[in-house]
């Protein structure tokens, strides 16, 4: 077997079903965060599965499948009261929105009447068919397929149960980077914007410096997904991504007292180029643009614009400020920090 062929046809598999579904936005995701989330649990858990003594091609295959019917989930689930209807394991259930095409993962859903269920169930039963059709081992597809259950823990787990789910290490990682990924750290950061920012323009307005103010407030209520994170390198990686975020916010707050320079130049001006581009963003591409044409072209504003020597000094501050915070993000989204 050509794994390397297998794998790309694995991310082109799920690259494909993600596009099916016409909808974009449901809650908290959107098209092209699903596929961008994907590829950073993926990089991340293998770079904890490293430390951790997993399997790292076994992650980097559970990784790539793990969210493939993710797109089948629409909108939480309420009962006659407005509360969310939950499942046997305490999952929140939610409505199951039809792709407007068919492949594989479809057909494989309609056979298996996976309609009703929570994506980790879901797609651990695409995971263990999907697999079966190459030349994996079939201990290897099983792992696979346990992997992916495990991704998602349930809430009302016994102690023998949750030895039974997380008995392996790499069931253990898997969970600990899909938590890590929108909660904690610079990827984190740039979800939130996203979905901050989206919200605040359906009401009508977008307030910069309401929202970096209350930052703190979104900061300090991940630190308890830190802290519940199954495996010693998830927890040490976490902590340092949650104390990055809480460097960010302190660099912001400061920039605020400079609104001019730093909305042009700085991470205020980063914000409001996310804000600028809130339907459908791109992880990478947005990530691409700052950059390799936002940078470059604030660093010619400041050799051809800024005329007074505390102006240019203050500009260049804080592009490298967004130096250093790009930088830091392409780190995180690659897994390596």
């Amino acid at each position: 077997m050509n794994y390397a062929q297998v794998l790309n046809e694995l991310e082109t598999l799920v690259n494909e079903t993600f596009a099916l579904w016409e909808h974009n936005r449901v809650g908290f995701q959107w098209r092209h965060y699903t596929w961008n989330h994907t590829m950073r649990v993926r990089a991340l858990s293998m770079e904890l599965g490293k430390r951790e003594g997993g399997d790292v091609k076994l992650l980097e295959v559970a990784g790539t499948l793990h969210d493939i019917t993710k797109r089948y989930d629409g909108v939480i689930l309420t009962d006659d009261n407005g509360q969310r209807i939950l499942d046997h394991n305490g999952f929140w259930l939610n409505e199951t929105l039809t792709p407007a095409g068919q492949n594989i993962v479809t057909e494989l859903y309609d056979k298996h009447d996976l309609h009703g269920t929570v994506h980790h169930e879901s797609g651990a039963v695409i995971t263990e068919n999907i697999l079966g059709m190459y030349d994996f081992e079939p201990d290897f597809v099983q792992a696979a397929t346990a992997v992916v259950l495990a991704h998602l823990k349930p809430m009302n787990l016994t102690a023998e149960d949750f030895k039974l789910l997380y008995n392996r290490i790499e069931n253990q990682v898997l969970y600990d980077a899909d938590t890590m990924d929108p909660n904690v750290g610079y990827t984190a950061f740039f979800r939130n914007i996203h979905i901050h920012s989206y919200f605040a323009l359906q009401r009508g307005n977008f307030d910069l410096e309401d929202y970096v103010r209350n930052l703190p407030r979104w900061i300090n209520s991940k630190q308890e997904f830190v802290d519940k994170l199954l495996t010693e390198s998830s927890r040490e990686v976490a902590q340092a991504r949650q104390d990055r975020n809480q460097h960010l916010f302190l660099q912001m707050v400061d920039e605020l007292d400079d609104m001019e320079i730093n909305r042009k130049y700085g991470l205020l001006g980063v914000i409001e180029y996310f804000v600028s581009v809130t339907e459908d963003p791109h992880f990478l591409n947005q990530l691409d643009y700052l950059q390799n044409e936002w940078l470059p072209q604030r660093q010619q504003w400041l050799a051809e614009e800024e005329n007074g020597a505390s102006a240019r000094d203050r500009a260049q501050v804080a592009i490298d400020r967004v130096d250093d915070f790009l930088t830091l993000l392409t780190r995180e989204s690659n897994g390596e920090i």
